[in-house]
């Protein structure tokens, strides 16, 4: 009895197994049908793809327009349209539109009603599609979502000006809530029209001063793509117009500051950086910023304004002693590089007996290292004192200071060294820096000076080796010095070793100021070995001579040889870029260095010198 009741539950088991099996086959094969389906409709779209990209829109539209019937999708409809649109039948391309309008709830009609107004355009002209693009506008349902989208569907279309209109009615309805000034901003700069893209992108900045980075970087995106300079020139007027609207208003002088960088327009960017000063006491660190890089280009004015703005401010300030120790640097570079009326003997004894006294009124200190330095260096070549400048960089070298300026003592020692002919004292010195900084600008910079240092002394293949590696430094200044000299030294060696030897000598002796002696050199390779290889480049270093002379008339016709006489030359570019600052700079003739400026642009697009010779150009043209 036990083992019958055991055999009916086992088949009565059985059975409802069998039972969930035949249900489970039953209810997969319409899933299998589903993947079918859809396999098939993917093998379609893109076959579909395939021949409207050809080109082929009477195949593509029959695909299309199947797939539409089976899916009901609207991009499927639109892209059918499409087709008929490509073989100029529009009255069809019409009428499906318009049967889907009816049908239709979703949003997706706004979309179709869009998509007729562009049938129109190529139909019937743009009166018909404008009269139903106005209608449409006026039909758009008040709320924010709406009116972005459908503004975005006659974007897609080409119809900008129809969503400007859009945009425009939006904001001034409550319920929408949006002035849609970002919105408005991209749409006219996809249509060029780059002042109403700026004003809108300030007038969003206006109402919502976190969207500072968001417009900027428009701003940025804009002005990579203006060819003429007229994108500048808008927005530089709608940032000024703005700032003296809103002179309360941080982000307009924030983003004015920034555009005057990116133009280099210091003063513009300086008297924003010292208003915002005034008016917030928290941009000092932003003025030192600035006064740093128009000193590295050269705008030593700028340099001085912002530093004497700060050292009046306050001895007590965080950044007193770095604006004490900038000044003095930038009128250093600035006595430098100018000309003088009394001796200059004179001049450099009081410019050393002032940064003494400021030695010892601040101390010897990371923060100062910069003003010894300085006085090194004007003992040792403008005050034959060489003695005394090593002394105090080597005093300096034993107090606890960085990493960075134990280097840059060490550099300079290694130049006095090298001034001096006791070459080995030097090379080490460059060797220390280069192993101690190896992969910093400065380390770069120290091997460049031992290559240069071997070629001054006719050690050509060493210098070759490690210009060759420089080439490719991180510095673009120090890679391209790198490249000429490498191509001095090479080009020479292949043609002749006797005027290599010659120039290389004439270097040194230039580095020393030896001026007479390196000119003699200079003529009698003009003498003995004159040829295309050698005669740019002892043009050139004559050319530096009369400038360090202040014979600039005769700076200026040497440097013209270089690039009339030799254009395809290695160094044209910077004898042109030298002859250009020299004209603006000391010989006050604007008119002829913007024509070097503007033949740097226009024949030297790969060189270096170029984005300096643009700003410089667009500087002296606004002037």
């Amino acid at each position: 009895m036990l083992r019958v009741l055991r055999l009916t539950c086992f088949y009565l088991l059985l059975a409802l197994c069998c039972q969930n099996t035949l249900k489970a086959q039953v209810q997969t094969k319409p899933h299998k049908a589903s993947q079918s389906a859809q396999t098939q409709r993917q093998i379609d779209e893109q076959l579909a793809s395939s021949f409207y990209n050809n080109k082929e829109y009477d195949k593509a539209g029959d695909l299309y327009l199947k797939l539409y019937t089976e899916s009901n999708y609207y991009h499927h409809l639109s892209r059918y349209v499409d087709c008929l649109i490509f073989q100029s039948d529009y009255k069809e391309a019409e009428k499906i539109l318009k049967a889907y309008i009816k049908k239709d709830h979703t949003n997706n009609r706004w979309r179709a009603q869009v998509d007729v107004a562009y049938v129109y355009s190529k139909s019937d002209g743009i009166e018909k599609a404008d009269k139903h693009l106005k209608r449409l506008i006026a039909e758009v349902p008040e709320n924010r979502s709406s009116f972005t989208q459908v503004a975005n569907m006659m974007r897609t279309r080409g119809f900008n000006e129809y969503a400007i209109m859009l945009y425009d009615r939006g904001a001034d309805i409550s319920e929408v809530d949006s002035k849609f000034y970002m919105e408005k901003a991209v749409t006219y700069q996809s249509m060029l029209i780059f002042d109403k893209a700026t004003e809108n992108y300030l007038l969003q900045l206006e109402i919502d001063p976190d969207s500072y980075d968001v417009v900027k970087s428009r701003l940025a995106f804009m002005l990579r793509y203006d060819i003429d300079d007229s994108i500048i020139d808008d927005v530089r007027i709608a940032l000024l117009k703005k700032t003296h609207q809103n002179p309360d208003n941080e982000m307009f002088a924030e983003l004015l500051v920034w555009f005057a960088l990116q133009m280099q327009d210091y003063e513009i960017a300086l008297e924003q950086e010292i208003a915002l000063d005034r008016r917030f006491d928290d941009r000092e660190y932003d003025i030192i910023y600035l006064a740093r890089i128009a000193r590295d280009n050269e705008q030593y004015d700028i340099a001085i304004t912002a530093y004497d703005y700060l050292i009046k401010k306050t001895e007590e300030g965080a950044f007193y002693t770095e604006a004490v120790v900038g000044l003095t640097e930038v009128q250093y570079q600035r006595l430098e590089s100018s000309s003088h009326d009394v001796s200059e003997s004179e001049l450099y004894s009081d410019f050393e007996k002032r940064v003494e006294r400021e030695c010892l009124e601040l101390g010897i200190n990371d923060k100062t290292i910069p003003l010894l330095i300085i006085r090194s260096d004007i003992l040792a070549f403008n005050m034959s004192d060489s003695e005394k400048a090593i002394e105090l960089l080597n005093s300096a070298l034993e107090l606890n200071i960085s990493k960075y300026n134990n280097a840059k003592l060490k550099m300079k020692l290694a130049d006095i060294y090298l001034f001096k002919e006791e070459i080995w004292e030097a090379t080490l010195l460059y060797s220390q820096v280069d192993k101690s900084m190896k992969e910093e600008p400065i380390g770069h910079e120290a091997r460049f000076r031992n290559a240069q240092l071997r070629y001054y002394i006719g050690e050509f293949d060493w210098a070759l080796a490690v210009l060759n590696i420089l080439k490719s430094a991180t510095s673009k200044l120090i890679a391209n010095d790198a490249m000429t000299l490498s191509l001095v030294i090479s080009d020479n060696l292949e043609y002749d070793t006797i005027a290599l030897q010659r120039l290389a000598k004439a270097d040194y002796y230039i580095y020393q100021k030896r001026y007479d002696v390196a000119n003699q050199i200079l003529d009698s390779v003009n003498v003995y070995n004159p040829n295309e290889v050698s005669m740019p480049y002892l043009l050139s270093r004559k050319a530096q001579i009369a400038h360090d002379n202040k014979d600039y008339e005769l700076a200026d016709s040497l440097y013209k040889r270089v690039y009339q006489g030799y254009p395809d030359s290695y160094i044209a570019d910077k004898a042109l870029m030298d002859d250009a600052f020299l004209l603006e700079n000391y010989l006050d003739r604007k008119e002829e260095a913007m024509e070097c400026y503007a033949k740097l642009i226009d024949e030297f697009t790969a060189s270096v010198y170029v984005a300096q010779a643009r700003n410089a150009y667009r500087r002296l043209r606004e002037n």
